[in-house]
């Protein structure tokens, strides 16, 4: 009788700390329910934000003349000049007068 009555007393004890865990399970659950909520509408928002910033490029690089483009490329270089570049003292092989000259240039430290 006393062992039956320990056994009951023990299932209660478990029973009502179990129902305490899940309340308090309950309210952490709601808690990060709600933190999470907040950062999502946060995010969202972001990329509102960014969406926003997207389309006024889009627009704007379409009211943009293509002309400007053109201006910002660099100028070609002229494939028919001729540079002359004194090679002075620097050691050569091969004639003096010759039409084409490589340059190679070597640093051994």
């Amino acid at each position: 009788m006393i062992k039956s009555k320990i056994t009951q007393l023990f299932i209660a004890g478990t029973a009502g700390l179990l129902i305490s865990c899940s309340i308090e399970n309950n309210e952490n659950s709601d808690q990060t329910i709600n933190e999470l909520k907040d950062g999502q509408q946060v995010i969202l928002k972001k990329i509102s934000s960014l969406e926003k910033s997207v389309a006024n490029l889009a627009v704007a690089s379409k009211n943009k003349p293509a002309a400007d483009n053109k201006k910002q490329q660099p100028p070609q270089a002229d494939p028919n000049k001729v540079y002359n570049i004194e090679i002075g003292d620097s050691f050569t092989i091969g004639p003096k007068n010759a039409k084409v000259t490589i340059i190679e240039w070597m640093d051994f430290q």
